[in-house]
């Protein structure tokens, strides 16, 4: 009787384990970060945790989005890129990062995007966000494949898992504009 008992309750346990394991693979993706579009955030070899879908309404700025490369040439590969431009902004892409006229303090942004990358967006349309590498002189974005619909992105990330010394939860940065405006 106790051998049965100790056989159901490890049954039991193990189909916890299995449909928990399920759960969380349909909420959670791992990717390793291959390119150096992200550095100095993301270096090749990371590894991370995201979670699928994108981000929460009013949390998207400055949050690291994979999407499918979009590109007719593009092999489908996932891109890691930041969402720097949101619904009905008007963005301004070239030496420096412009939202609605303002200049957006980037702190995460290095190298010079070459000049046939400069972009003017007249205004993002609802759900479509516009996307860019902090690498700028390294980085396949929205300034070569345009703004990003919401359903596009196919998880946003929260965690670095390895290397270890390099662990813990991915938060985006406050977003600073100079300038005056709201």
């Amino acid at each position: 009787m106790m051998q049965r008992l100790w056989l159901a309750s490890l049954a039991l346990a193990a189909a916890a384990v299995s449909v928990l394991a399920l759960v969380l693979r349909r909420l959670l993706m791992r990717v390793e970060v291959a390119g150096e579009s992200m550095t100095p955030a993301l270096l090749p070899g990371d590894y991370l945790v995201l979670r699928r879908g994108a981000p929460a309404p009013g949390t998207e700025y400055g949050q690291i989005v994979a999407l499918h490369d979009p590109r007719p040439e593009g092999d489908g590969r996932l891109l890691l890129k930041r969402i720097v431009g949101q619904p009905g902004e008007a963005l301004r892409v070239g030496g420096a990062l412009q939202i609605n006229g303002r200049v957006l303090i980037e702190p995460y942004a290095h190298g010079e995007a070459p000049a046939g990358q400069h972009r003017g967006i007249n205004r993002l349309a609802a759900d479509t966000y516009f996307v860019l590498g902090d690498h700028r002189g390294a980085s396949t974005d929205s300034r070569d494949f345009g703004p990003v619909p919401r359903e596009a992105i196919a998880g946003h990330a929260v965690r670095r898992y390895w290397p270890v010394a390099g662990a813990g939860w991915l938060r985006p940065p406050e977003r600073r504009l100079l300038g005056v405006g709201p």
